[in-house]
């Protein structure tokens, strides 16, 4: 989803063991993605390098959120999560597991530009009933390995309402051992259908991978990471038959130190240059959005009492720039701004007005708080809500409300 040239400094206080801080609350206080993140410890990892299932054996996560349907289904959002969950358990020297509702907002990204204009109109199905299936071991020569297979098919046939379907299937290959890291995750298959609407459209994925890696010299980290994936859609919002070819990019080069301050506390810092493209190649002419960035996250993580982690952070562009070019094309007739289209495009900072802009109000802060009931750990944002309690009006207004303490609630057990 983004050409994003983006260098980040973070710098982060977190306890020695991350095996119980395991969610996507931990990982968004920390300022740190939940689809791509590479320098942050946590069970997330998993999703990126399937081989760190070896570090979080015998470990049940689950984190709340709405059941995927409607509109609802298509972005996993702060004030909107998709619920999911899964375990990895161990058995002799393998660990296996199986983890379920892990859609992807990248992938749902892309059907959605795919798509006609409006919901109404039939936006493509986005991957549904996720599961991904691990498997993990390590050698007798310390070398951790990990697998995964990821798949999701769902069909809608139902008399009233548009055929459609959607599928898809990915493989997740990961390898670590004490200072480096690799992993190279394969996209087999991707596609989305809708029929019986005024322009019968589909979205057809071609090649699509993820390769990267990292090295750890002492307490300083070097990492990378490149992700490309291209499709061809048909229908859209353009006339049913028509073919358009689409591509997206994204890569991460970077290195962070991980600086111990006590037995509970650590501290890390983080530069990250971080580069996104997205583009589709109309018969009217390309549309294309390129963003480029340099972020400063300065965070903590620190262990208040014996039942209570305490964590935040704060994120500020030095520089930042999107690039649109006819990406009113790809809106279309979508009219409202809080469309899908317009929000996808928007997380980016795309713009149906041509040209380069400065990221504006770039300046965000994440805080959370983890609660810890012995093998339990219920971890969630703090003062992400206003004082309005109608989900219109949810929005991270620097209200601390007790009534309304936790949001983006994610559970963690060690068994």
């Amino acid at each position: 989803m983004k050409k994003i040239l983006g260098l980040t400094a973070a710098v982060v206080m977190g306890l020695t063991s991350t095996a119980a801080l395991a969610s996507k609350a931990r990982i968004l206080a920390l300022g740190e993605e939940t689809e791509d993140h590479y320098f942050i410890e946590d069970s997330r990892s998993i999703f990126t390098n399937a081989s760190y299932v070896n570090n979080y054996a015998d470990t049940l996560m689950l984190e709340w959120g709405g059941n995927g349907a409607g509109n609802s289904s298509f972005l996993d959002t702060d004030s909107s999560p998709k619920a999911m969950g899964g375990f990895l358990k161990r058995s002799g020297n393998f660990v296996y597991g199986i983890y379920l509702g892990n859609e992807s907002n990248v992938s749902t990204f892309l059907r959605v530009l795919a798509s006609p204009d409006t919901f109404a109109n039939g936006y493509l199905a986005s991957s549904d009933n996720q599961t991904d299936i691990f498997v993990g071991s390590e050698t007798t020569s310390g070398i951790k390995w990990g697998a995964s297979f990821v798949y999701t098919n769902d069909k809608n046939e139902a008399n009233t309402a548009a055929n459609s379907s959607d599928k898809g299937m990915a493989m997740r290959l990961g390898a670590q051992k004490d200072m480096w890291e690799a992993f190279a995750n394969i996209s087999l298959a991707s596609e989305s259908e809708r029929k019986n609407i005024a322009t019968p459209t589909k979205f057809d994925g071609k090649l699509g991978f993820q390769l990267g890696g990292s090295y750890k010299f002492d307490d300083l980290k070097v990492f990378a990471s490149y992700k490309q994936f291209d499709w061809e859609q048909t229908g859209g919002n353009q006339a049913a038959g028509v073919k358009t070819d689409g591509g997206f990019t994204r890569y991460f080069v970077g290195a962070g130190r991980t600086i111990k301050v006590n037995e509970t506390d650590t501290v890390f810092v983080k530069a990250m240059y971080n580069s996104l493209n997205v583009e589709l190649e109309y018969a009217s002419g390309k549309a294309e959005l390129t963003r480029n960035a340099l972020p400063l996250t300065v965070g903590y993580e620190a262990q208040a009492t014996s039942w209570l982690v305490l964590r935040g952070s704060v994120t500020h562009n030095l520089m930042g720039t999107a690039e649109s070019k006819n990406l009113g094309t790809v809106v279309g007739t979508e009219t409202g701004t809080n469309g899908l289209k317009y929000a996808a495009l928007g997380a980016y900072n795309g713009s149906t007005t041509d040209g380069k802009a400065e990221i504006a109000n770039s300046t965000n802060v994440s805080t959370g708080a983890t609660l810890l009931f012995g093998n339990l750990s219920i971890d969630g944002f703090v003062g992400l809500t206003s004082s309005s309690r109608t989900a219109a009006a949810q929005a991270e207004t620097g209200t601390l409300a007790l009534d309304n303490l936790l949001t983006r609630v994610g559970m963690t057990y060690k068994f």
